[in-house]
């Protein structure tokens, strides 16, 4: 019975180990996915879309939109009580900025971001978010928009600016928070992606 139970907790234990081992590899792998800049400065796309949550990305968005960089704009998640709607009502060629309120997380601004490309006819976009959220981001959005052009313009941090920035322990828990998050959203497609597949089938 002790034999039994010992060979029970090493099953466990290798099986955490093994568990642990995947997870510390797939967290390296992320943190190469993590781009140090932006993919292309200086190529105009259909639209620029933003996934706000920080004012360097809403800096970063609005100039290159004044620069043409993109002919419409999307800003996706504004926070209904903030006072950026006055700040876009004051701008030329407002009628081609988009606010969108509906989104509260990755997976909202994605979904935002493809009913608006598509409502624009979109054909290729310029994405604009944080260097650590880009690999999550592009992740929902192209399987939402697989026929159209997708270039990531990621704003680097200041704590991302540093020498060997996985050393800090403030910037790698927000990297192993967004990690994990990437982890759920990749294992939760096949689920999605079943689940369309039944609806399908019960709509014909």
């Amino acid at each position: 019975m002790l034999k039994q139970g010992m060979l029970y907790s090493l099953r466990i234990l290798m099986v955490v180990a093994v568990g642990s081992s995947l997870w510390l590899a797939g967290l390296i792998l992320f943190m190469r996915l993590i781009p140090s800049s932006p993919e292309d400065t200086t190529t105009a796309t259909d639209g620029i879309a933003i996934f706000t949550g920080g004012e360097t990305r809403l800096q970063v968005a609005l100039s290159l939109f004044e620069q043409k960089k993109g002919k419409y704009l999307l800003i996706s998640g504004v926070n209904p009580d903030s006072s950026f709607p006055k700040t876009v009502d004051k701008m030329p060629f407002k009628s081609q900025v988009t606010l969108g309120y509906e989104a509260l997380d990755t997976l909202g601004n994605a979904e935002e971001t493809a009913a608006w490309a598509q409502a624009n006819h979109i054909q290729s976009l310029r994405l604009i978010t944080s260097n650590y959220h880009m690999p999550r981001s592009l992740f929902e959005l192209r399987r939402l928009l697989p026929g159209v052009q997708i270039l990531s313009h990621a704003v680097v941090g200041k704590s991302f600016s540093k020498p060997k920035w996985w050393i800090h322990p403030a910037t790698l828990s927000l990297v192993i928070q967004e990690y994990n998050k990437f982890l759920f959203a990749f294992l939760r497609r096949p689920f999605e992606d079943m689940q369309r597949l039944l609806t399908t089938r019960e709509n014909t």
